[in-house]
């Protein structure tokens, strides 16, 4: 049901974890700028999945600056990556130590914890991501932490979350689908239809934002909606899993 949305989900939530790793702040002494650009080089070998090349990256940024922090959230991002989560998450606590105000390695921090099933450590970290009120992008972290504690059963913190994370944010696609869901498994279909409608109003809707609009459609009894973004996904992504389940009745 969710596969391809996590795809697209994982690819933004990598953008945003990278984001905090690889900015250049002006009037930064030379060898943090050093440091910088080493981490930046990192951040786009990582991207390309040249995982030992952005390992080496990174540590000669260390080798610059031994205490530049992003850089050793960037060795915790890679290593997260390639499963040495003992490594991963010795640089997350250094990177921590050194910046300890870094909303963005909070943040990062946090991600790795909800991943490996540490729930109530993972939004201890997000909370702490939430508390710099310079932080530019705490919608990416609200939706992080609703994701995080709906794992664990708090629907009605997610739900906060979710519609936190829409305040600041209201056009924020992912915000919006979960919510979406998180309304359409709590049986408060007309509400989840709201934020469903909204998503696949908007220009280049994906397959699981389709999906979830069907699915609500269905669970509506509404024919004429089920039959046109139906329409939609098949002529779009013809060769989803959604489409795949669209076409065996699997709604549920």
């Amino acid at each position: 049901m969710r596969l391809l949305w996590k795809l697209v989900a994982t690819t933004l939530a990598m953008s945003v974890l990278l984001a905090g790793c690889t900015t250049v702040a002006e009037n930064t002494s030379p060898d943090d700028h050093a440091a910088a650009i080493r981490t930046q080089l990192a951040a786009e070998y990582f991207k390309r999945q040249q995982f030992s090349v952005a390992i080496d990256e990174a540590k000669k940024a260390i080798a610059i600056n031994p205490k530049y922090a992003p850089a050793y959230s960037m060795l915790a991002l890679i290593n997260m990556e390639i499963r040495e989560d003992a490594k991963a998450r010795s640089y997350f606590q250094q990177a921590v130590e050194l910046a300890p105000n870094d909303p963005d390695i909070h943040h990062n921090y946090g991600y790795f914890l909800c991943e490996r099933g540490e729930f109530q450590a993972g939004v201890n970290e997000y909370m702490l991501a939430l508390r710099n009120s310079l932080y530019a992008t705490p919608e990416k972290t609200l939706t992080a932490a609703g994701v995080c504690v709906e794992k664990i059963g708090k629907v009605d913190d997610a739900r906060s979350y979710f519609e936190r994370a829409l305040r600041y944010q209201p056009n924020n696609r992912q915000a919006k689908y979960e919510l979406s869901l998180l309304l359409l498994k709590s049986g408060n279909i007309p509400q989840a239809r709201v934020y469903a409608l909204e998503l696949v109003r908007q220009a280049n809707p994906a397959a699981a934002e389709l999906w979830l609009a069907i699915r609500i459609e269905h669970k509506l009894g509404s024919q004429e909606g089920e039959r046109r973004y139906s329409e939609h996904l098949r002529r779009l992504y013809p060769d989803s899993l959604e489409a795949s389940k669209l076409l065996a009745g699997q709604f549920d």
